[in-house]
C-alpha cells in the first residue's frame, strides 16, 4: 500500500479504537478534524455509526469466514517465520483489547486457531472446528476444507496447507496465549479501556501521531484517568507498531512525564 492508503487505514483503525462513535472527533490523514460519522468506510458507509460505546462489538476474528491465522496464511509473506505470525496475531489482539466498546473474542483465537482455511465451517463437523486446548496443535493443514464454500479457492489453499512453514510450533502457540492473557490483564486493569459514555470517550481519549505528518504504522493514544471510577492510573499512553521497523516519536503533550511500563509488562513472566 502507498503512504496515503496507509494513513487512511490508520484513520479507520482509530475509528474502531474510539468505539465507532458518531460524534467523536479526530484529526484525519489530510489534517482536517472530522466526526467519525464523516469518515467513509467501504461502499460509502459512515465509519462512525453508534451513539454510545455499549452499542458496538469489536472483533478481529469471527466464526464467519476464515480465522485470522488462516487469513494471514493467505496474506503474509510465505517467508515469515512462525514466531512472526504469532506476533501478528497479538498485534491484532492488542488493537481489539485497547478499543472502546465491547471486545469480543472468537474461541481459540489465543491458540492461533485454524480451521484449515475453511471460510464457512458451520456445517463442517468436528474435524475442521476442533480446538486443542492444550496448545500442541492449531490444526492448520489437516485437509482441504469442504467444497461448499471453498472449492473456488482450493488452488490457492492446497500449496499453503501443505507448506510446513505455515504450521506453528507448540512454543509459538504457548507464547501467543501468554501474550494474549497479558493483554486481557491490561484491559481488565482499568476502566479507561471501556469508558461508559460517548462524552467520556471524547473527554478522556486522545490520539497522538495523527494527520498528514503521522507515521501510519504506529497507533498512539492517551487515556486520562483523573477522577474516573476504576481508572487505576492517572494517565495511560499506549502505542501499537504494526510495522517491522522501530520508530521514535516525539509528543509535545507528553514531554517531561515519567511514564513506566504497565505492571503486567513488569512482571517476571511477561510475554
Amino acid at each position: 500500500a502507498d503512504e496515503s492508503d496507509l494513513k487512511r487505514t490508520a484513520d479507520l483503525v482509530r475509528v474502531g479504537l474510539a468505539g465507532s462513535l458518531r460524534g467523536y472527533v479526530i484529526e484525519t490523514h489530510d489534517g482536517r478534524r472530522r466526526r467519525l460519522e464523516e469518515i467513509v468506510y467501504g461502499g460509502g458507509q459512515p465509519a462512525g455509526y453508534v451513539t454510545t460505546p455499549g452499542e458496538v462489538v469489536n472483533y478481529v476474528e469471527n466464526h464467519d469466514n476464515q480465522t485470522l491465522y488462516d487469513l494471514n496464511a493467505f496474506k503474509l509473506p510465505l517467508a515469515n517465520s512462525s514466531a512472526e505470525r504469532a506476533r501478528v496475531q497479538i498485534l491484532a489482539a492488542a488493537l481489539n483489547a485497547f478499543s472502546q466498546g465491547i471486545a469480543y473474542w472468537h474461541a481459540g483465537f489465543e491458540l492461533l486457531r485454524s480451521k484449515s482455511m475453511d471460510r464457512n465451517s458451520f456445517d463442517s463437523g468436528d474435524w475442521f472446528n476442533r480446538v486443542d486446548w492444550t496448545g500442541q496443535d492449531n490444526f492448520f493443514g489437516t485437509g482441504l476444507p469442504p467444497a461448499r464454500d471453498n472449492a473456488a479457492s482450493w488452488p490457492l489453499m492446497r500449496p499453503r496447507l501443505a507448506d510446513a512453514r505455515l504450521k506453528p510450533s507448540a512454543a509459538d502457540i504457548e507464547w501467543t496465549r501468554a501474550a494474549f492473557l497479558d493483554l486481557m490483564r491490561i484491559r481488565s486493569s482499568s476502566t479507561l479501556f471501556r469508558l461508559r459514555s460517548a462524552a467520556d470517550v471524547q473527554e478522556r481519549l486522545q490520539f497522538l501521531n495523527t494527520g498528514p505528518g503521522q507515521v501510519p504504522t504506529v497507533i498512539a493514544a492517551h487515556l486520562r484517568g483523573d477522577g474516573y471510577p476504576g481508572a487505576g492510573f492517572r494517565e495511560i499512553l499506549y502505542l501499537v507498531n504494526v510495522g517491522p521497523e522501530p520508530h521514535s516519536l516525539a509528543f509535545a503533550t507528553e514531554r517531561g512525564k515519567r511514564y513506566v511500563l504497565h505492571p503486567v509488562h513488569r512482571e517476571p513472566g511477561a510475554a
